[in-house]
C-alpha cells in the first residue's frame, strides 16, 4: 500500500425500538493490495496514531461500516487501512460520539503538507509545514520523537519559528520531523504529518577512507584521511589510543601534511593503530570514523623459505606471515611483479610447483597487505643463486 488516501469518516445514528446504535461509515479505498480496515478508540484527546491514547477495537475486512454500540461516555474514533504486508495508512479524520446526544461530531481531517528546504545531503536543511485549516491553529514540532518547538504563526517551520523558514544541521543519518496541529489554545488535534530526512550521504559504510603512505616496513610511513561529507570538518587523530593532534582543513594527515598529502615518520618497531574521528567543525557532532593498523618494521612478521635445489634443478619460495588477519601478497621476481596471492599458502612460482628462471642470481620479494587495501603489513626478500 504505497499511498493510502485519507478517509472521510461519517458517524450515522441508527435507531431501534430498544436502544440507539451508532455506526461508523467510511468511503472505500481502491488500492489493489488492500486487506481491510482497523478501528481505533480513545477515551480522551489527543486521539491519533502514536498519541498513546488509542486502543485497537477491531480489525475488519473490506467493509465500509462498523457498529460501535452505545458508549456510556464520550469516545473518539479514527480508522486506518492495512495491506497484505500489514502496513497501515495514517489515521482518518476524528469522529466523536457523546452519549445522550442525537448528533455526532466529525472533525474534518486537515490537509497538511510538509516541504523539505535546503540540501540535507550536502549541508543545512529544514522543514516547512502548511495546513488548509483556516482556523487559528498551532503546530507542535518533533525531531526524532522529541518535542522540539511549538509554532503558532505561519509559516510553521523547523528548526526555528521566526516568521520565515530556517535551516540547520542535526547529525549525519536519518531524522524524522513530525508536525502535529491543534486548534490554538486547546488539545483538539486537527491533523499531523511527518517526513524522514537523510542528512549527509546515505551509505552503509563509513564516509571515512584512510590510506597508508610511505613504507611502514622500512620505518617511514604516514596515513592520509578523506571524508565524503563536503561540509566544514575537523578531525581528531589518535595514535595507539592517544590523541596525536587535531586537523581542521584537508588534507587530513598523520603525523602531519605538506598541503598535498600526509607526511611520514617512524614511531617504533611493531604494530601501530591510527584512528581518524571526524566532526562537524566547531561542534561535537560526529560524522564518521575509521582506523588502520600498521606494522612498522614489517620484515619481522614475514618469513621466506627456499624449496627445491637451485644449484641443480627447479626451485621456488614459500612465504608465511604471523599476521592472522585476511591478507594478500604481491610477489616480485627481480623487481617485476610476478603475481598476486590472496590465500595461503603463498608460493612462488605457484603454491605447488618449482621451476628454473635462468642461471645466475634472482631476487624474490613478498609484500603483504591487508586484503582489499593498500595497507602494507610486512615484506621480505631472498636472493637465490640458480646453477653452479
Amino acid at each position: 500500500m504505497h499511498c493510502v488516501k485519507a478517509f472521510m469518516v461519517v458517524l450515522l445514528l441508527l435507531w431501534s425500538s430498544s436502544a440507539m446504535a451508532v455506526t461508523l461509515t467510511w468511503n472505500a479505498n481502491t488500492e489493489i493490495d488492500l486487506v481491510g480496515y482497523k478501528v481505533y478508540q480513545c477515551g480522551a484527546l489527543p486521539c491519533a496514531p502514536g498519541s498513546g491514547r488509542e486502543a485497537l477495537i477491531v480489525s475488519l475486512g473490506k467493509v465500509t461500516s462498523y457498529d460501535i454500540g452505545t458508549p456510556s461516555a464520550t469516545k473518539y474514533y479514527y480508522i486506518t487501512a492495512y495491506d497484505t504486508a500489514n502496513l497501515e495508512s495514517g489515521g482518518s479524520n476524528l469522529a466523536t460520539y457523546t452519549p445522550g446526544s442525537q448528533t455526532a461530531t466529525v472533525v474534518p481531517i486537515a490537509n497538511i503538507a510538509l516541504t523539505i528546504v535546503g540540501t540535507p545531503s550536502l549541508g543545512k536543511w529544514g522543514v516547512e509545514g502548511s495546513t488548509t485549516d483556516m482556523r487559528d491553529v498551532k503546530a507542535t514540532v518533533y525531531l526524532d520523537g522529541k518535542m522540539y518547538l511549538t509554532d503558532s504563526t505561519p509559516p510553521y517551520s523547523f528548526p526555528a519559528s521566526s516568521g520565515f523558514t530556517t535551516t540547520g544541521t542535526f547529525g549525519a543519518g536519518t531524522h524524522k520531523v513530525e508536525f502535529v496541529y491543534y486548534l490554538e489554545g486547546t488539545a483538539t488535534e486537527i491533523g499531523r504529518a511527518n517526513v524522514t530526512v537523510q542528512e549527509g550521504t546515505a551509505t552503509t559504510s563509513s564516509p571515512v577512507a584512510l590510506t597508508v603512505v610511505g613504507n611502514p616496513s622500512a620505518r617511514a610511513w604516514g596515513v592520509e584521511g578523506k571524508i565524503t561529507d563536503t561540509r566544514p570538518m575537523s578531525a581528531k587523530i589518535y595514535l595507539d589510543g592517544n590523541l596525536h593532534h587535531t586537523e581542521n582543513f584537508a588534507p587530513y594527515g598523520f603525523p602531519g601534511d605538506n598541503g598535498i598529502t600526509a607526511t611520514t615518520g617512524s614511531f617504533g618497531t611493531g604494530p601501530h593503530t591510527v584512528q581518524f574521528v571526524f566532526y562537524l567543525q566547531n561542534t561535537t557532532t560526529e560524522i564518521g570514523r575509521a582506523s588502520v593498523t600498521v606494522q612498522e618494521g614489517g620484515q619481522n612478521n614475514v618469513t621466506l623459505s627456499l624449496v627445491g635445489t637451485p644449484a641443480t634443478g627447479p626451485w621456488g619460495v614459500m612465504g608465511t606471515t604471523t599476521d592472522t588477519r585476511d591478507v594478500m601478497a604481491k610477489i616480485y621476481l627481480d623487481g617485476n611483479l610476478h603475481h598476486n596471492e590472496n590465500f595461503a599458502p603463498y608460493g612462488f612460482p605457484t603454491d605447488t610447483t618449482t621451476a628454473r628462471f635462468g642461471a645466475g642470481t634472482h631476487t624474490v620479494q613478498y609484500i603483504f597487505y591487508l586484503e582489499g587495501t593498500s595497507t602494507e603489513i610486512g615484506r621480505a626478500s631472498v636472493t637465490v643463486q640458480e646453477g653452479p
